[in-house]
């Protein structure tokens, strides 16, 4: 079924809307390590302040927060967290701040090195290959992001009626992220196989 156009932004590959020696930069292999190097550094301390945030309540963390669809399930969690439990949450979703750009830019990266694979590759202007999938994480990153700030609001506000949009953006980013992982999968062996072809 035709859906319609896609928007103009996602016709491209995000690279293309950077300077071209930045995006060359991005692209290369010592910039992805960097990019990988710099999401895990982002991710540790976020990953260490979740950890203390597992209660009966909340069995998996901050997680479970960001699956508290309903007022009730959020209420919940949150009576059973101290001050210094909702300390290291704080904590957590900041690290998250910086965390979540850190790997939408990576993962958006790899996804047009891959397709640059299938196409051949220039350095210098990035693939032209069909886009959306290098959006996918960067979209999930921007709704992570919104996802956070409305979890800090929670927090302070102690507001559980905030959770029902917090748990939505949440299940649009892990659904979007789900999406990447699939469709990479599925496209590696032919990935693999047109570059084993050039070598």
């Amino acid at each position: 079924m035709n859906t319609g156009p896609m928007p103009a932004p996602f016709r491209r590959p995000p690279s293309t809307l950077l300077p071209p020696a930045l995006a060359g930069a991005l692209l290369s292999t010592p910039g992805l390590v960097a990019l990988f190097v710099l999401a895990l550094a982002l991710g540790e301390p976020m990953r260490a302040h979740a950890d203390a945030l597992v209660t009966p309540a909340a069995p998996l963390g901050i997680l479970s927060l960001q699956f508290a669809c309903a007022a009730e399930g959020a209420g919940a969690i949150l009576a059973m967290w101290d001050e210094e439990a909702r300390q290291h949450a704080r904590l957590s979703l900041y690290w998250d701040m910086g965390f979540a750009p850190a790997y939408g830019i990576a993962l958006a990266a790899l996804s047009e090195r891959f397709a640059a694979y299938r196409a051949g590759w220039d350095p210098g202007r990035g693939s032209r290959q069909p886009a959306v999938l290098a959006w996918l994480p960067l979209v999930a990153a921007a709704a992570d992001i919104v996802e956070n700030a409305l979890h800090l609001i929670l927090i302070d506000a102690g507001d559980p009626a905030i959770s029902t949009a917090a748990c939505a953006l949440a299940l649009v980013k892990w659904g979007l992220l789900a999406a990447w992982l699939t469709a990479t999968i599925v496209a590696m062996p032919r990935t693999l196989t047109d570059w084993l072809r050039r070598r």
